[in-house]
C-alpha cells in the first residue's frame, strides 16, 4: 500500500511568483475564491504565515494562517483537485501543527463548511474539536460554518472532557 508520507514534496514559504498557481487552485476549490489582492495582502501581512506544498516543481497546495501571540487562525487551505485524497493535505497540516507546537502557539482555530466532511474528518484526525457554529457564514450559499479548535497538549485543561 502507498504510504502518503513517501512522496517527493516539500513545504516552502509562499512567494509572489507562486500566486498564479495558488489562484488556479483557489478558483477550482471554492465557490467564492479569494482574489489575487487578498493573497497579496496575506503575503504582505506581518501576522500572516503563507505556505505552499510542491511535488517536484509543481505547486499542489497552500496554507494561509494568521499567528497572533499564542493563537493561530487557519484562514485558507487547499490542495489541487488532482492531488486530493493522496495525503497532501494531511502532510501540510502535520507540518504546520508540528512546527507551531515546537513554538509557543497554544491554540488553533478555523471555520469549515458544515458540508465539507472530508476537511472535518482531517481536522478531527489531528484533534480539532467543534466548539461552535457560525450561522449562514458562507454568503454565496448561506451555509453554516463549524468553528473548530485545537489546544496544544498540556496547555489547558480542556481535554479532560474526552
Amino acid at each position: 500500500m502507498h504510504n502518503a508520507w513517501d512522496f517527493d514534496e516539500h513545504v516552502y514559504p509562499m512567494k509572489q511568483e507562486d500566486l498564479h498557481d495558488v489562484l488556479a487552485i483557489e478558483k477550482c476549490s471554492f465557490l467564492s475564491p479569494w482574489s489575487q489582492r487578498l493573497f497579496e495582502e496575506a503575503l504582505a501581512s506581518p501576522i500572516s504565515i503563507n505556505l505552499v506544498v510542491k511535488k517536484g516543481k509543481s505547486l499542489i497546495g497552500y496554507f494561509i494562517m494568521y499567528n497572533i501571540e499564542d493563537e493561530v487562525h487557519i484562514l485558507n487551505v487547499a490542495v489541487h483537485p488532482d492531488y486530493r485524497g493522496k495525503g497532501y493535505g494531511t502532510k501540510l497540516l502535520h507540518h504546520v501543527l508540528t512546527t507551531f507546537h515546537k513554538e509557543r502557539t497554544m491554540e488553533f482555530f478555523l471555520e469549515v463548511r458544515e458540508s465539507n466532511t472530508a476537511a472535518i474528518h482531517l481536522y478531527r484526525k489531528f484533534g480539532f474539536e467543534i466548539i461552535g457554529k457560525r450561522r449562514r457564514y458562507y454568503s454565496e450559499t448561506n451555509e453554516d460554518a463549524l468553528v473548530m479548535s485545537l489546544l496544544r497538549e498540556g496547555q489547558k485543561a480542556h481535554d479532560s472532557a474526552q
